[in-house]
């Protein structure tokens, strides 16, 4: 029986090894679905605790909108506990003052 050509056996080999890797990214993809998963539900878990202690008066509604206020980053969801959009960095950093720092002079005409 005659042998393989090493150009023949390469691309075998190249073939099996992407076989390989695909099987690799699958298990890899289904382990990190799964991961996301568990910590979702862990997630809706301690929130559904939560919200029964508010709901049985062991926590008030007022504490919990200051937990929130206090963790919340995104304006949608500040908005879901009625929160007010947080300032964002840029934002806190610009000048209020309508001039924005300008001299006095730019943008007046010379008399």
């Amino acid at each position: 029986m005659p042998r393989a050509k090493p150009a023949d056996r390469i691309q075998r080999l190249e073939e099996q090894r992407a076989r390989i890797n695909a099987e690799i990214q699958r298990v890899k993809g289904r382990e990190s679905q799964e991961g996301r998963k568990r910590e979702t539900r862990r997630r809706m878990l301690a929130g559904g605790m939560v919200l029964a202690q508010v709901e049985r008066g062991e926590l008030s509604k007022e504490q919990l909108v200051a937990y929130m206020d206090r963790f919340l980053e995104r304006d949608r969801d500040r908005e879901l506990f009625g929160l007010s959009p947080r300032q964002t960095k840029e934002a806190a950093a610009r000048p209020s003052s309508p001039d924005l720092g300008r001299p006095s002079s730019v943008g007046k005409r010379a008399q």
